[in-house]
C-alpha cells in the first residue's frame, strides 16, 4: 500500500516564514509543501500579507525557504494569488488538497480572525 504524502500549504503572511526554528516545525513530515503568497490590493494592515508594491518582497522570501525546503528533499509548489487573503487560503487548501495548513503567529485581529475561519471550515491549522 502506498504511503499517504503529507501536503501541507504555508501562506506567507508575516513575512518572517522564512525563520529557521518555524520551517524546522512547519515541514516536519511533509513531502509536498505550497508556498501561497496573497497579493491583496485592498488590504491596508502592515505586515499582514502582501501589496502590489511588495511583490518583489515576495519573491525573496519565497526564494528563500525554497532554498531551505531543497535541501530537505521535500517537493515545493509555488502559488501567487491576486483577492482576498481567507478565501485565496481557503481555495489553494482545497485544490492542492493540504492536510495542515501551517502558518507563522502573528498578535493581531486579522490574524486570529484568518485562523478562526480556517478552522470553522475544518481545516487542521497549526500556529508556530
Amino acid at each position: 500500500m502506498a504511503k499517504h504524502k503529507l501536503r501541507v500549504l504555508i501562506p506567507l503572511l508575516s513575512r518572517q516564514e522564512n525563520e529557521e526554528a518555524f520551517l524546522d516545525k512547519a515541514l516536519q513530515g511533509a513531502n509536498e509543501v505550497t508556498l501561497l503568497v496573497v497579493v491583496d490590493a485592498s488590504s491596508t494592515i502592515e505586515n499582514f500579507g502582501f501589496t502590489t508594491s511588495q511583490i518583489g518582497q515576495c519573491n525573496s522570501l519565497m526564494n528563500s525557504i525554497k532554498e531551505i525546503a531543497n535541501g530537505k528533499k521535500i517537493k515545493i509548489y509555488e502559488a501567487l494569488e491576486w483577492g482576498d487573503t481567507f478565501a485565496k487560503v481557503e481555495n489553494t487548501a482545497k485544490l492542492r488538497k493540504v492536510d495542515r495548513i501551517v502558518l507563522k503567529k502573528q498578535e493581531n485581529h486579522y490574524f486570529e480572525e484568518l485562523v478562526r475561519k480556517l478552522r470553522d471550515e475544518k481545516f487542521e491549522v497549526e500556529v508556530i
